[in-house]
């Protein structure tokens, strides 16, 4: 009989364990992304495909935890396009191609390295930046979001609820969080009123952990980064972004299924020479 109660208490204490009961945590609670979550999950590569190897691996000597780099690369500092690959480090040490080169616009005003730019200026952060991971204003940590179904990411992805809005106005609380304000007005973006260009999307982790720019004085670095859908001109023509990088949605999604927390991916943007001996 005493065996009986020791099973049965080991039972329970594994079931609590598994929704998060055992800890004291809700039910509910959504736990930041952990490596093995994604570890136990192939790599996958794309055959024959072309990527820019010898930039991943400068980047590596840099980087050396890094498994995994999303480079959107583009030919001058004022380019408004750029190439988007996404690379990573196979099991037997060599870096290969997961997805081959494709357009992706970029802010309306370029890029900058990060330290240089400033919130509202129109260009694209410039830097080695990881997957952004966000705790919203209900608790929830998440490193992907959007307005459509969760397209199979690999880390934690938020629907977009009707309160969000992302704050992006200098020097105050909200600024680079998510907060519970339906209605926000620019410069903060409310999320749901975006619509299918945030239909999914990835946070870039540029001004995050820290973040600059929420108490006067500091530097509004950056807020609101995200990989996300172009957004078009009447003409059909792709336009360029506030400073996000953005995609063609059915490129989108397979960059959004490729990216993997695991791996310690890191967002690798700028003009190409910069990339490879700066960033």
């Amino acid at each position: 009989m005493d065996r009986l109660w020791v099973i049965a208490a080991l039972v329970v204490a594994l079931v609590g364990r598994s929704v998060g009961l055992v800890d004291g945590t809700s039910p509910l609670a959504v736990a930041p992304v952990v490596a093995t979550q994604a570890a136990s999950r192939d790599v996958a590569f794309t055959p024959d495909a072309s990527c820019d190897i010898a930039t991943a691996e400068l980047l590596s000597a840099r980087h050396p935890a890094a498994r995994q780099f999303v480079i959107v690369g583009a030919d001058t500092w004022t380019s408004t396009v750029a190439s988007l690959q996404i690379v990573a480090r196979s099991a037997d040490g060599q870096w290969r191609c997961q997805q081959a080169p494709v357009a992706a616009r970029l802010g309306k005003s370029g890029l900058r390295p990060l330290a240089d730019r400033r919130s509202g200026d129109g260009t694209t952060p410039a830097g080695a930046f990881p997957l952004g991971s966000v705790r919203a204003w209900d608790g929830q940590q998440f490193q992907f979001f959007g307005n459509l179904p969760d397209p199979g990411v690999r880390g934690v992805y938020r629907d977009v609820r009707y309160e969000d809005c992302w704050g992006a106005t200098p020097h105050t609380p909200a600024y680079q969080s998510l907060v519970s304000a339906p209605g926000c007005a620019s410069p903060d973006e409310w999320l749901r009123q975006v619509g299918d260009v945030y239909g999914h999307a990835a946070v870039i982790g540029a001004n995050l952990d820290p973040i600059s720019g929420v108490v006067a004085g500091e530097p509004a670095l950056a807020a609101a980064i995200f990989l996300h859908r172009n957004s078009y001109s009447g003409t059909g023509a792709s336009r360029p972004t506030s400073g996000c990088v953005s995609l063609a949605e059915d490129d989108l999604e397979v960059a959004l299924r490729l990216i993997d927390p695991a791996l310690g991916v890191l967002f690798a943007i700028g003009e190409w020479s910069w990339l490879r001996d700066s960033a």
